[in-house]
């Protein structure tokens, strides 16, 4: 971490000048020169621009030129490419081999950031260990400790080595690792499903206390992209990218949100300045990031915030003067202004004197999850937990294992107090998944974990939603929980009191579903419940699924009138929203087929008998509807079954109300959403293959721009433009067209 002084402001302006030179480094090394044949000058600038990257811990941009200078004898370059490696998520492992070189020439006074330099410093031995803890080779990870503390023993007299202590701690780590891995603590994990896995490093979900918002961090190598998710009827939406909305740049990262999903806290890098920012939701829109004041953010480093669920408690992390620490935690708590004020440090129960990192506060206000390099851990950064309110708390204690690894484990967001959370953790190389959590609780008697196998009989695929079991209390007849089996070995378990049980096993369409029934007693001394394995039979005979033809309503005819008995001049038509159950002027919900402004032939209206057509002399549209619903979830299913039946996915829920009386001011206006625009025509229907009624018009500006969709509101465009088809054109935007009257 670092503190925001001039020194440091100087090398960010020696970095700048360095940036383009590495640049061009790469690019001309890559195609121009070989190894071999690199001068001494050239090598020099590489070194440099490697130098650059690796302090300002850009690892990944670092190792590329360190590669071009590695060579047998140079066991400084092969220090620098395994440490680099070693503060690159999912690559740790592989720093091994070229520390194990390292290791071998190593010494104390080392001028490691001397390009003549070829031997290691003996922090090689530390950072060996280290990867032999990550990697789990625990023994090695031990004894290269203690190798290391010898040697440093020898030079510490002469001023070369500090802070042995942390050794002592690591090695420490070493043997409680061994001991949280022989007795695991048990937690039953869900993934939230393919949509939520579309990046290779899905990390931090912040998650509203009322648990129907959720934000996270999706890595693209060293850009940032945060994700946004609603759940809606009990379900998490696809997850929509909101940088560019907040405007706020690729070196954000997501920190936790308020009670209701409305306030969203972010950290950002600023430059390895490091700061706290927020952002609104307003109106369905996220609002342009704003920094915390300066009672947060300070000239050093902040890394972390998360706010209470009454709002007025900010717990954030910092490495300001007069901490305990490094990083430690701090609370503030909202003045008589509305603004943070003076913050408090959280003290020498919770805050060690080394890194304290992403505290989350539960919703009674009691619980304080954190992670730490200096509580009692197995390496690295853990998670802990502990009870208290305010600014006093009790001893933490750490999560285990597998919560906790020997690599850093942070970004633990507790859901439902100390019963649930939500988790990234890795899943396969170079990929992190976000997973719901449940946790065992024996407060509640829930310390009983059972646990089997799922199949399906002569098919071997990726298990999904579509492999849903579900745990029900026998007794209520109640569905508890819903879990699925791990995609790749069909293992699933559930953490559960004492009670009687049905298990309910199903799969894709044409498999037989099953059940099994199992009980557990009351302080049974058998805490893992085994369950026999289940493989679902196919149907002997399964029904091929009717497959509907897509409908193209882009070039329905015209007619000259609309039938009186299904026309509507007294009723109107709005967007629904989140507030709609306060709203006593509903007469119902119905889906809109689509609006247009003239009359067309009802009969292309497949499936449906009761087209009402609504006709606003406001905005002068015809929308085409069907369906009368008291509720909307009744509307979302007609609507979901007429897309199943190859219906558009433009259809819309609308809610119906009686008309004001006040007399309506004609404007004819509609939104539609700009897919690109060019200078010169482009090939119609290879640009947008697969969509239907795209069009081309050519504007005043002399451009070419391509249209899509005609929408009577601003919040149908926006639904719209979240459709994958259409997020594949990176340019496109909603923009509002106006029409002339005559009059």
């Amino acid at each position: 971490m670092f503190s925001k002084i001039v020194i440091f402001v100087m090398m960010i302006k020696i970095r700048e000048k360095i940036f383009s030179l590495s640049l061009q480094l790469i690019i001309l090394v890559l195609f121009s020169l070989s190894a071999a044949a690199q001068s001494k000058n050239e090598m020099k600038k590489i070194f440099a621009g490697a130098q650059s990257y690796y302090l300002f811990e850009e690892y990944e941009l670092a190792i590329p030129l360190y590669m071009l200078l590695d060579k047998p004898d140079n066991y400084n370059i092969m220090y620098k490419i395994g440490t680099c490696y070693l503060n690159i998520p999912i690559e740790k492992n592989k720093a091994i081999p070229y520390l194990e070189s390292a290791v071998k020439h190593s010494a104390f006074d080392a001028k490691i950031n001397s390009f003549k330099e070829k031997r290691a410093p003996l922090d090689a031995f530390f950072s060996l260990a280290k990867a032999y803890m990550i990697n789990n080779e625990l023994e090695k990870a031990m004894n290269t400790y203690q190798t290391f503390k010898k040697l440093a023993l020898e030079v510490e007299d002469k001023g070369k080595m500090k802070n042995l202590a942390f050794v002592d701690q690591q090695i420490e780590a070493c043997k409680n690792a061994m001991a949280n891995q022989e007795t695991p603590f048990r937690i039953s994990k869900k993934h939230l499903g393919k949509d939520f896995s579309r990046g290779s490093i899905n990390e931090n979900p912040a998650v509203s206390f009322d648990g129907n918002t959720m934000v996270y961090t999706e890595r693209r190598g060293i850009l940032n992209a945060i994700m946004f998710s609603r759940k809606i009827r009990g379900k998490w939406q696809p997850p929509v990218e909101i940088t560019s909305q907040m405007n706020a740049g690729d070196d954000c990262s997501s920190c936790s949100l308020n009670s209701d999903g409305t306030l969203l806290f972010l950290y950002k890098t600023d430059k390895f300045d490091g700061n706290i920012y927020t952002s609104e939701y307003i109106d369905g829109t996220w609002t342009p990031i704003k920094k915390l004041n300066r009672n947060i953010n300070t000239r050093f480093y902040e890394s972390h915030a998360s706010i209470s669920a009454d709002g007025k408690k900010l717990y954030f992390t910092s490495n300001r003067t007069g901490g305990i620490g490094e990083l430690d935690i701090y609370m503030s708590e909202k003045n008589s202004s509305g603004d943070w004020g003076t913050p408090v440090n959280l003290g020498s129960k919770i805050n060690t004197i080394y890194n304290e990192d992403t505290p989350f506060i539960t919703i009674n206000d009691s619980l304080l999850y954190f992670s730490s390099e200096g509580h009692r851990g197995m390496g690295g950064y853990d998670i802990f937990r502990s009870s208290g309110s305010g600014s006093a708390w009790g001893s933490p204690e750490s999560m285990g294992f597998p919560i906790n690894s020997t690599d850093d484990d942070r970004f633990f967001q507790p859901f439902n107090n100390d019963q649930n959370g939500y988790y990234s953790m890795t899943t396969e190389y170079k990929k992190k998944d976000i997973f719901y959590l449940t946790l065992t609780n024996p407060e509640l008697d829930r310390i009983y974990e059972l646990s089997g196998n799922y199949g399906l009989r002569d098919t071997v695929v990726t298990y999904d939603e579509n492999n849903a079991i579900y745990l029900t209390d026998r007794v209520s007849g109640d569905t508890l929980e819903t879990g699925y089996p791990d995609m790749l070995t069909g293992k699933y378990n559930f953490i559960v009191a004492s009670g009687r049980y049905r298990l309910i096993y199903t799969g894709p369409k044409g498999y037989y579903p099953q059940s099994i029934d199992t009980s557990i007693v009351m302080n049974s001394p058998e805490r893992v419940i085994s369950l026999k394995d289940v493989i679902l039979d196919k149907h002997p005979a399964v029904m091929k699924p009717v497959v509907y033809e897509k409908l193209d309503l882009s070039d329905i005819p015209v007619v000259d009138k609309i039938d009186s008995s299904i026309l509507i001049r007294n009723l109107r038509v709005y967007d629904v929203t989140e507030n709609d159950f306060r709203d006593t002027t509903i007469l119902y919900y119905t889906v809109q087929v689509m609006a247009l402004y003239n009359p067309v032939d009802i009969s292309y209206f497949r499936y449906v008998s009761d087209i009402k057509v609504f006709y606003s002399e406001t905005d002068l549209f015809y929308r085409y509807t069907t369906g009368i619903f008291t509720n909307k979830d009744d509307a979302y299913n007609h609507r979901d079954d007429l897309i199943n039946k190859g219906y558009p996915d433009d259809l819309f829920i609308k809610k119906v109300t009686r008309m004001t009386g006040e007399k309506p001011v004609p404007s004819r206006k509609y939104y539609s959403i700009q897919l690109k625009a060019t200078s010169t025509p482009v090939d119609m229907k290879t640009t947008f293959a697969g969509l239907k009624g795209v069009r081309e018009t050519q504007e005043i500006d002399g451009m070419y721009h391509y249209l899509y969709g005609q929408y009577t509101s601003e919040a149908e465009a926006k639904s719209a433009i979240q459709r994958k088809q259409i997020m594949e054109f990176k340019d496109a935007f909603i923009r509002e067209i106006s029409i002339l009257i005559k009059k």
